[in-house]
């Protein structure tokens, strides 16, 4: 038996009452929380092995589209009005025609980015929020299995026509830049198992 039986009605919640729940204090600003679809995820707390990966792909991204752009790690995106994931990197023009009090939306992204070792299933369904919301470029770097997979040309169907699966050995170009790097490169250095 599930732990949440399908047939029990649900309660979903929109991006303005977490936020008020959040003002309010029922909710802390700093909870593990995301607004998927409605639902209120918890997410797990990362630990080095997600960290370091994570910190070597912003330092990168940062370097490769440089000024003119923000990389910004672990922060809410506007997926619509139940949905704020927070992708592990997000990359987006800084124009200053967004105003600072609001969120970057979906489709002002130029690439999104998880890092996963054991979030797949959660990762994968945020394709799907990602594609209804025009985000253009989706990668889900799936350290556990050492590959890539590149999501492009969304829908509002919510989701992508073209999925690509790059393994560590092949190349890879951020969208928009002229770079092209190994996903190898993007990836920590494979467990030796005790050598």
């Amino acid at each position: 038996m599930s732990a949440v039986e399908p047939s029990l009605p649900r309660r979903l919640f929109t991006a303005a009452e977490v936020e008020r729940m959040v003002e309010a204090g029922v909710i802390d600003a700093d909870e593990p929380l995301e607004l998927i679809e409605g639902e209120l995820i918890e997410v797990s707390p990362q630990g080095p092995k997600h960290i370091r990966p994570l910190a070597r792909l912003v330092g990168r991204l940062a370097l490769a589209y440089g000024e003119g752009f923000t990389v910004q790690p672990q922060g809410p995106i506007d997926c619509g009005p139940t949905s704020r994931p927070e992708p592990d990197v997000a990359v987006h023009l800084d124009d200053g025609n967004r105003a600072d009090d609001r969120l970057v939306r979906g489709d002002e992204l130029l690439l999104a980015i998880e890092v996963a070792w054991t979030s797949q299933a959660l990762d994968h369904r945020k394709a799907t929020i990602y594609a209804r919301a025009g985000v253009p470029e989706y990668w889900l770097l799936d350290v556990a299995a050492r590959r890539l997979e590149i999501h492009r040309s969304p829908t509002p169907a919510g989701r992508y026509e073209v999925v690509t699966l790059l393994a560590e050995t092949q190349p890879v170009t951020p969208p928009g830049l002229d770079v092209v790097w190994r996903v190898a490169d993007l990836l920590p250095a494979p467990d030796r198992g005790g050598e």
